[in-house]
């Protein structure tokens, strides 16, 4: 009781000097019932979330520096661990960012079925900033529904290579547009009184040996291209961040003082929660110096250093932004959980449903689609591929949802197209050229390897590659619809009738592409990435050949080692080998190094057709008060079908004093037209969208001068240009 005593003294003197008035809280009686009963006051939402901190710094005063420890090393592997002695509730924890994954032993246990919403990379194709909120209030409803409290999500990486497997977390290539879709995703989510986790920080581009690469990136392009998203979803107001595995400039991103105190919590203002990924720290005593909160999932850095640690100012700064955060956030709320909203499976599934009609993109057609269900009446309908019959349309890993109701793109078709539909994994050249239609669905498999998953980066090539080709060589009526979560090498495509990217479209994907293939939904969905032909081509190209070039040196993480969770180290020195990452473009990724490079792409970012036509004309661009740039464009259906085009506005420095892209995606809007209809679509544009990072102020900088104005269909189809001075 002394202990508890001096360590609560200390606090109270070091931290929150309100707490030695008279309100200071009663010293624990045997049954803790005074303590109890200030704890449930401090527990409560304030009216000024200012207030929290205060609350937050009384109720640690209240805990014993065991119950401190215990909060900021863990405590439950999927959640925070509450107090029961002055009945401060668990905080529940989730994964991913499309749906709630059901995880045996841990608090998602409560689901009989979550709803598998579609891939958020498949979000990003919709470019709808009112369907990223819905979508992801979706998501937090069914949260609310059975008490979660924080979502391990959204991704706010970038899609830097496409061999990342797990691109399919994350919001595509282009900063700006990674900024809309994550901003939106995190007020959908947290208007349902839950907590977005943006994750994962900072630098963590490649699943490849996760756990030991250093990421090497240059201050213009962590600025320009790497913490936007982030800065976005912060400014949203999102209340957790977690940090990523590899390191950054050496250090272990989450047990660097570099990493959250000066770039997190000092550029970019973060000051809520922040975790550690899942056994990614090594070293307690910088992790309590670092600005970090919470190591997941059970303190193994913070419990090596337990002795130096415990009932010290680091610890007891962790546990306030735990608590600060909860209580800001309502987590506490006695009425959190509201099982009544369990109930609307459907209109969840509504969701998700419409976030693939619009994000589903058509890459090519000659004409073929869309296709009449009766199109192969008293013919064949041949369905080929690795994913025809899978049913759970979902990447691997910690963003893998079940879902219910689930569908196979075999049973879709057949449910949906008149004639005799075979399924064949290993179709004859005669079932081939005989087959009215074949309908291609390759991707990779749910199960094994090459996978698209967390902790795996995959290969370009598709192991369907060959016998797609023989299809599309012998058949010229095959449709390709890739189920992946990045770009794939088609070298096949010339010779294929239509290619379309499906993605991961959860549990209502096989559903939704059938009715984009037979003209029942116009597509719109346009890419959030470049596919390159060759990866080659890429910017990150030998990447995934590093380690293996050090082999005289990478074998060492195998030797004399203890494997711990999934990274080879040595228990007592925390010792790892690593290997570099170069992050050698710089602020080129993407289209922007295709650009420069003069590389043609296979499609390029923004690319995406419908079956109707649009036209853009009329461009104005015009300077307004407050040194910002109004943009307005006319936009036409020429087409015969109702459509929406993504509009897209890029803008180029012309004369720049540093090298930068020709042109930046820095405006877009979905516009849904009838047949024949017009609409004008304005624009604006302040500072910041013709700013750089000046790496000699280390701050943002607007160079006087020329700006091109492009606005079109994608980065590689603007015919409409103009210029203005600044």
């Amino acid at each position: 009781m002394k202990a508890h005593s001096l360590a609560s003294l200390l606090f109270v003197l070091l931290f929150e000097p309100l707490a030695c008035s008279a309100e200071t809280p009663a010293r624990a009686d045997p049954a803790g019932t005074s303590e109890g009963l200030e704890a449930a006051r401090l527990l409560k939402q304030p009216s000024e979330p200012g207030m929290a901190e205060t609350q937050a710094r009384r109720l640690v005063a209240l805990m014993t520096p065991e119950e401190r420890f215990d909060m900021v090393s863990g405590g439950n592997s999927f959640g925070i661990s509450g107090v029961p002695r002055l009945g401060i509730p668990a905080i529940n924890f989730a994964d991913a960012s499309a749906g709630i994954r059901i995880i045996k032993d841990t608090p998602t246990e409560i689901y009989k079925q979550t709803t598998a919403f579609p891939a958020t990379i498949l979000l990003a194709s919709t470019w709808d900033r009112d369907l990223a909120a819905a979508y992801a209030k979706a998501i937090g409803e069914e949260m609310r529904a059975g008490n979660i409290h924080v979502l391990l999500g959204p991704g706010a990486n970038i899609y830097r290579v496409a061999l990342n497997g797990r691109n399919f977390e994350y919001m595509g290539e282009d900063p700006f547009l990674s900024s809309r879709m994550i901003e939106n995703y995190v007020r959908g989510l947290q208007s349902m009184g839950v907590a977005a986790t943006l994750k994962h920080f900072i630098g963590n581009e490649t699943e490849l040996f996760r756990k030991t690469s250093n990421s090497i990136i240059d201050e213009r392009a962590l600025n320009e291209i790497y913490l936007p998203a982030f800065k976005a979803g912060i400014d949203a107001g999102a209340w957790a961040v977690m940090t990523s595995y590899n390191q950054i400039d050496g250090e272990w991103a989450g047990q660097s003082a570099g990493v959250i105190n000066g770039l997190l919590r000092g550029k970019l203002g973060f000051q809520w929660l922040c975790m550690t990924d899942w056994v990614s720290t090594w070293d307690g005593k910088k992790l309590a110096a670092s600005g970090q909160d919470l190591e997941k999932p059970s303190g193994f850095a913070l419990k090596r250093d337990r002795d130096a640690l415990l009932g010290t100012p680091e610890i007891d700064r962790m546990a306030v932004r735990i608590l600060k955060t909860c209580i800001a956030a309502g987590l506490f709320a006695a009425n959190f959980q509201r099982p009544e909203l369990m109930d609307n499976w459907a209109g969840r599934e509504a969701v998700a449903r419409r976030v693939n009609e619009c994000g589903i993109i058509l890459l090519q057609n000659n004409g073929i689609l869309p296709i009449a269900p009766d199109c192969a009446k008293g013919g064949t309908i041949l369905v080929v591929g690795t994913n025809a019959s899978r049913k759970e349309m979902s990447g691997r890993g910690s963003g893998h949802v079940k879902g219910f109701n689930n569908k196979s793109y075999a049973e879709a078709v057949a449910e949906t197209f008149e004639g005799d539909v075979v399924v064949e994994r290993y179709p004859s050249d005669s079932q081939i050229r005989a087959a009215s239609l074949i309908l291609y669905f390759p991707g990779y498999p749910l199960e094994g390897v090459p996978a698209e998953s967390e902790s795996l980066d995959r290969p370009f090539w598709m192991p369907d590659d060959k016998l797609l080709e023989r299809c599309a060589r012998l058949n010229p009526r095959t449709v390709v619809c890739v189920t992946a979560g990045a770009g794939v090498e088609m070298d096949w495509a010339p010779q294929a009738a239509a290619i379309v990217q499906a993605y991961y479209g959860g549990q209502t994907g096989a559903a939704a592409l059938m009715d984009i293939l037979t003209g029942k939904v116009n597509p719109s969905g346009k890419l959030p990435f470049t596919i390159e032909k060759r990866f080659e081509d890429s910017p990150g190209f030998g990447y995934d050949r590093r380690p293996f070039e050090i082999s005289k040196t990478w074998p060492i993480a195998y030797f004399d080692k203890t494997k711990l969770n999934g990274i080879m180290v040595n228990r007592e020195k925390t010792e790892a080998s690593v290997y570099n990452i170069h992050y050698k473009e710089g602020v080129f990724v993407g289209y922007r190094w295709y650009d420069e490079k003069r590389i043609e792409p296979r499609f390029p970012f923004g690319h995406g057709l419908s079956y109707t036509t649009f036209q853009y004309d009329d461009l104005v661009v015009e300077k307004t008060d407050g040194d910002r740039v109004r943009v307005s464009f006319r936009l036409t259906n020429t087409g015969k079908r109702e459509g929406a085009e993504i509009a897209q506005l890029y803008v180029g420095d012309v004369r720049a004093g540093v090298q930068r892209s020709t042109h930046e995606l820095k405006g877009f809007q979905r516009v849904a037209l009838k047949p024949g209809e017009s609409q004008t679509v304005n624009l604006e544009l302040g500072r910041d969208a013709f700013s750089f990072w000046d790496v000699t102020t280390h701050a943002w900088r607007v160079e006087p001068g020329e700006f091109e104005i492009s606005v079109g269909a994608s980065s590689r189809a603007l015919p409409l240009k103009k210029q203005i001075k600044l």
